[in-house]
Order: C-alpha cells, then structure tokens, then sequence
C-alpha cells in the first residue's frame, strides 16, 4: 500500500472537490445518504440490546488507568486503536464523516465512549471510512477520514478533538456546499494538528489507507455507523443517549468477574 501519495495532479477524479461539484453534490437528497449509510436506531439481527438508558446501570469495578492508551498509527491495520491490552470488551465503530447517523451517534455516544476508553474500561477501534463518497461524488468522507488518520499518526491525543472537528464540518442540510479538501485541512489546523497533518490532506497522503479502511467495511457488508462488541454487531439504538453504555457496562463486569 502507497500510503505517501503526494502528486497534486488535476485527474478528472479530483474536479469534485471544487466549489462548484461541491454544490452540485449537496443537492443529494437527505433520503439518499441516509439509505446509503444504512444503519441507524435499533437493528434486526445480531446481538440485541435489552436496554433503555443508564437508569439502571450496574456499578463498574475500579478503573484500571487514568489516561487512554493509544496505539501508534499502524497502516498494516484498517483502525485506531486505544488500549491494545485492556481486559474489557473490544469495541470497534465504523464510521463516516458524512453520514448523518454517525453524527447522531456521536453525539449520543461518544461522551460514554470516551469516558470508557479514558479510564482502560474497554479496548476501542475506530474504522474511519470514505464510504459515502461514491453516493455524493465527492471528497468530504475521503478528506475528513485522512485527516483523522492523519492526525493520529502525529499525535493520538488529538482524535477526540479532530473527531469532533470533522463532524462539525457535516452539511446541515443537503442543500448546504459540503466543505472541499482544503477546508477540511483547514478545519484540522484549527482542531489543533500541525502543518504536516494539513498537508497530508491536501496532498492525499492516507487516501490508500481509508480505500483500504472502506474495503473492510464492504467485506463486513455494513453500513455506517456499526458497533461491535467482542465480534458481535451491536444492535441497540445508537441515537439514544445511554443505551451503548449500558450493554459495555453489562460487558465490563462480565469479563471483570471470570
């Protein structure tokens, strides 16, 4: 994998990332990325969740770190990765910048997640795909998953910023121009990643590695967002606050007790 592409050359492929493509794009109606994301609410299949909230959530046992453990970008392996040895559940989420529901999700689940991640409760996999830039015709989902991984390969504590970062450049509407390569580079300088990050972008530098990221979402045969936990799909409603937690909470102490 040629993950070091760094040829500004004007191919036909790369048109789409100018203003105009980018407003004709945004004419894509809502209907359509929200099908061609294909996972939203609660799902049919898999590992169900029995859970309304964190009502009744059960008390986790002691935390076993204080700081996330992060794993130096790797581009022989399709994620990020936080806590390689923690003794909890693997959770792995599969994720589009662009996707609406991914961006309901994360702000329904990713304040849990974090708290979960940050305190070695769980071993978590982010898979950030360029999965919906076949539907739209353009960048975006490219772009904001290279500049994630590019991010982490300079610093991994940046991801929770740059996540955010790039989901703040989500259109509203699809009415709305969706932000074109240099903005999104742009956009990561401002989430606090260097010079070299937004370079990376601009020059497509990851663009092989997300490809290769997309090709293990469309083996898996998934849309996005998807939770797996311990290899089983998650199947609870990922726009509900609260509901994740409690199935990872169910998990931790499960594990903590063999």
């Amino acid at each position: 994998m040629d993950s070091h592409k760094t040829s500004h050359e004007p191919a036909l492929s790369r048109l789409v990332t100018t203003r105009r493509a980018a407003i004709f794009a945004g004419g894509a109606t809502a209907a359509a990325l929200l099908a061609a994301c294909g996972n939203s609410g609660s799902k049919e299949g898999g590992k169900a969740s029995d859970s309304g909230g964190s009502d009744a959530t059960p008390a986790l046992p002691e935390p076993t770190q204080s700081a996330a453990v992060s794993v130096p970008f790797d581009e022989s392996k399709p994620y990020l990765e936080f806590n390689p040895d923690s003794k909890g559940p693997a959770v792995e989420l599969l994720v589009d910048y662009r996707c609406p529901h991914c961006k309901l999700f994360a702000e329904a689940q990713d304040k849990d997640i974090r708290e979960l991640v940050e305190k070695g409760y769980i071993n978590y996999r982010v898979y950030p795909r360029p999965m919906l830039d076949k539907v739209t015709g353009l960048n975006f989902s490219n772009d904001t998953a290279s500049a994630v991984v590019a991010s982490w390969a300079e610093d991994p504590k940046l991801f929770w910023d740059m996540n955010d970062a790039m989901f703040a450049l989500q259109p509203e509407s699809p009415e709305d121009p969706t932000p074109d390569t240099a903005e999104v580079a742009e956009a990561a300088v401002k989430a606090g990643a260097s010079e070299e990050v937004k370079n990376a972008v601009l020059d497509e530098k990851y663009r092989d590695y997300v490809a290769t990221v997309e090709e293990v979402g469309q083996e898996r045969q998934v849309g996005t967002p998807t939770v797996y936990i311990d290899g089983e799909e998650w199947m609870g409603d990922g726009e509900k606050p609260g509901t994740l937690k409690a199935d990872l909470v169910k998990a931790i102490i499960a594990k903590a007790k063999k």
